[in-house]
């Protein structure tokens, strides 16, 4: 154990002596036209880069930082019942007025449930529970497992 720790010191030691003397500074010029010349004295490298390249790196950046997440959350739930023909109705009104607003239904018998939205937390549901409260009535915020997406638009 202490052979494999002095080899491990040992070899952070040379990597660390062997890197003190190097710096430079990178510079990414995005007009392919025009090269930039640099002295010999110098320490910087230009990298000639096309403009779409950066669109790219952009994109890249928002997959890794977003994404598509399944997890424990919230939705409204605008219609609770034994009724089948009113929670169609219902669920196909909701998606006249909300088309961009997803709408599921479950049936668990002898109930039929209609939920709409995918929120995180609580307080995002609220704002879409207060709309529902008033077009209608009896509406309820429950827990469940939603679908979030995070991935901005480009």
């Amino acid at each position: 154990m202490m052979k494999r720790l002095s080899y491990i010191l040992m070899t952070v030691v040379l990597v660390l002596v062997a890197g003190a003397g190097v710096n430079a500074q990178i510079v990414v010029e995005e007009n392919i036209d025009q090269p930039v010349v640099q002295g010999q004295g110098d320490n910087k490298i230009a990298i000639h880069a096309d403009p779409r390249l950066a669109i790219l790196v952009e994109r890249h950046k928002n997959q890794q930082t977003g994404g598509i997440r399944h997890m424990r959350g919230y939705r409204v739930q605008i219609y609770y019942g034994i009724d089948r023909n009113v929670a169609f109705s219902r669920k196909a009104d909701f998606m006249r007025r909300y088309p961009n607003i997803k709408a599921y239904m479950t049936y668990t018998q002898p109930q039929y449930r209609v939920k709409v939205g995918d929120f995180a937390t609580r307080e995002d549901a609220g704002d879409l529970y207060r709309e529902m409260i008033s077009i209608y009535g009896a509406c309820m915020i429950v827990p469940d497992y939603v679908t979030i997406n995070t991935l901005k638009d480009d």
